[in-house]
């Protein structure tokens, strides 16, 4: 006779694609290759390099197959994910090294293509982005399929799902899920992965629920254990009670609702219950993420990424490019205004394209503004083109990590040269296109008066401002819980920037993520007058049903309240009691998880 499996086993993640799963689990195997360095002789060099190009290319065979058969599941805009992995195949960078290494090393194809993997991976281990952090285990999933193919063996795929299931994995790629049939899959677990995963965009375009960066949830969970995938506290349950089992049964269908409520109202506008129409924009990637952003009911992009053309392509895009690029952006979303940030590379943002060796601070150093002026010809011709693409619609620039006047001087320098270039070839441009600067580095956000005089805009960028001021790595595991949204500093530095922007009639908005967290958004709102509040394209339908249930006065009334607090559990308690009352059961925020505050916050 079967024993009993126990209930109330949990394990918490990071939320890929919100949402609620119940059903049975399937633990998808894979395993690790262990590779061992076996020599050749010059010989064997000719075939040893024929064996590794004939790998790559059917690698790239297979994974162009994939893409091809997975249109018919995924959105159009989509497609944008899957393709430049496709082209890391053709990466000279990657495939020069790996023949060199045969060449000179006298070893394998399999041993070339991971000593040349883990010596990318140990060039860029300062690397803190969230974003390029994926990006890179994007890249390792491409090259163990390479590795696969050259071994001959095969880990288990999703073909094999007959009923409907949630996938328990170590890690899954975005060809994975790209390939997961909604009447099937009914969410998934992984061990390894983060909020900016390509793998949980894709998701939430199939709307499958997904928690990831799970501990050892393969060692925790067997097949056909009953789980439940709450994709919107992050956590996960296996063998729940019937009362969980129930319970969650029942948020399930509530969610389902509400999500249908969300789409409905998508399109209404952002009006508070005092009459105050507050604006919401979208920050995106790809021109490709704009009819996804319109549909979620954005009114215009609040952070264009430019830096994601430089990372995906084989090379430097040139100036014709980006053009197409942004001018794609002012026509796919006008009448509506298009914030485009300038290259906003270096540091923590490197690419593996980027020759140079990382550096032992890099948010400290040379990146954004600083390595466009390193680097004067890439950022002349990306003034260019979008000078060029301004003429299609309502584009405007803005600069990251300005920490001085000089430096906006400089670059507005630049800015005017170029748009002196091309009156000279009587190419149009909008001659009034607006600039503005990011708000991210303290000392400017102590000064920010200096700066009006030449900016038409500021924008709040949250993330890196909190880094700065609490002197805090939030990519460093043993002092992330320091990252705090709502230190008193934070707070008061928010309020003075909102405040000084105010007083000299400069827009100011926020294009971090606190502005997609329902609380922070109060805070926020609270501070004073927001030209627009700019996040992720899927946060914006629960951000706009949140802010039509609060009133402006009020929460400036409790912000005016939480700034003479000195706690921050002080501050979070007040907040949550606060706020609690308006907030429908479907809204997720980190300040009310468990896990928030964890350390000396708590």
């Amino acid at each position: 006779m079967a024993l009993k499996k126990k209930t109330g086993k949990t394990a918490r993640g990071i939320i890929a694609s919100p949402g609620i799963a119940i059903g049975k689990a399937y633990v998808l195997n894979t395993f690790h290759l262990y590779l061992v360095k076996h020599s050749i002789e010059r010989e064997e060099v000719s075939r040893q390099i024929d064996r590794f190009h004939s790998a790559v290319e059917v690698t790239r065979e297979k994974m162009v197959k994939t893409a091809k058969e997975s249109v018919k599941n995924l959105a159009e805009n989509m497609s944008y994910i899957l393709h430049p992995q496709i082209q890391l195949l053709k990466d000279p960078t990657i495939i020069d090294a790996t023949v060199k290494n045969i060449e000179k090393n006298l070893v394998d194809a399999e041993w070339a293509v991971k000593d040349t993997y883990d010596k990318l991976v140990a060039r860029f281990k300062n690397i803190q982005d969230p974003y390029f952090k994926e990006r890179l285990r994007d890249f390792g999933a491409v090259i163990y399929k390479v590795l696969q193919t050259l071994t001959g063996k095969e880990s288990d795929t999703l073909e094999s799902v007959k009923d409907p299931v949630i996938v328990v994995a170590h890690d899954l790629t975005p060809f994975d899920t790209a390939q997961m049939s909604t009447n099937k899959i009914l969410g998934f677990i992984t061990e390894v992965g983060g909020k900016t995963s390509h793998t949980g965009i894709i998701a939430s375009s199939l709307q499958i629920p997904a928690v990831v960066g799970v501990k050892n949830i393969t060692s925790l969970v067997e097949n056909d254990d009953r789980i439940i995938v709450d994709g919107i506290s992050g956590r996960v349950l296996i063998n729940p009670s019937d009362e969980e089992f129930v319970d969650f049964n029942r948020k399930r269908v509530n969610n389902l609702y509400f999500d249908r409520e969300l789409e409905r109202d998508a399109g209404l506008a952002t009006e508070t219950k005092d009459a105050v129409r507050l604006s919401l924009q979208a920050n995106v990637e790809s021109s490709n993420d704009i009819s996804a952003a319109v549909e979620h009911g954005a009114e215009g992009i609040g952070l264009f990424r430019t830096e994601f053309l430089f990372v995906n392509g084989r090379s430097w895009p040139g100036e014709n490019e980006q053009f197409e690029e942004y001018k794609k952006v002012a026509q796919t979303v006008a009448p509506h205004p298009a914030v485009i940030r300038t290259l906003d590379l270096g540091g923590d943002k490197m690419p593996w394209v980027y020759k140079d060796e990382p550096e032992p601070n890099p948010a400290l150093g040379l990146r954004a503004i600083r390595y466009c002026f390193e680097n004067r010809h890439l950022f002349s011709a990306q003034l260019r083109a979008i000078l060029r693409a301004s003429h299609y619609g309502d584009i405007r620039i803005m600069y990251p990590m300005i920490s001085s006047v000089e430096e906006l001087r400089k670059a507005n320098s630049i800015l005017a040269k170029q748009k002196r270039e091309l009156k000279r070839e009587d190419i149009p441009f909008n001659e009034d296109l607006k600039v503005g600067i990011m708000v991210e580095v303290p000392s400017v956000a102590i000064v920010l008066e200096q700066f009006a005089e030449y900016v038409d805009f500021f924008s709040i960028g949250t993330n890196d401002l909190i880094q700065y001021l609490l002197a805090i790595d939030r990519g460093h595991e043993k002092v992330a819980h320091l990252y705090e949204p709502l230190h008193p500093a934070v707070l008061s530095a928010l309020n003075m920037i909102i405040k000084t922007a105010n007083r000299t009639n400069v827009p100011v908005s926020v294009c971090g993520r606190m502005g997609a967290d329902p609380l922070y958004a109060y805070l926020l709102v609270g501070m004073g007058a927001l030209a627009h509040i700019s996040m992720e394209s899927h946060s914006i339908p629960k951000i706009k049903r949140f802010l039509r249930n609060i009133s402006v006065a009020e929460a400036a009334a409790d912000v005016k309240k939480m700034l003479g607090m000195s706690r921050v559990r002080d501050i979070r308690r007040y907040l949550i009691k606060q706020v609690s009352p308006v907030l429908d059961d479907g809204l997720i925020s980190e300040v009310l998880s468990e896990d928030y505050g964890r350390g000396i916050y708590r």
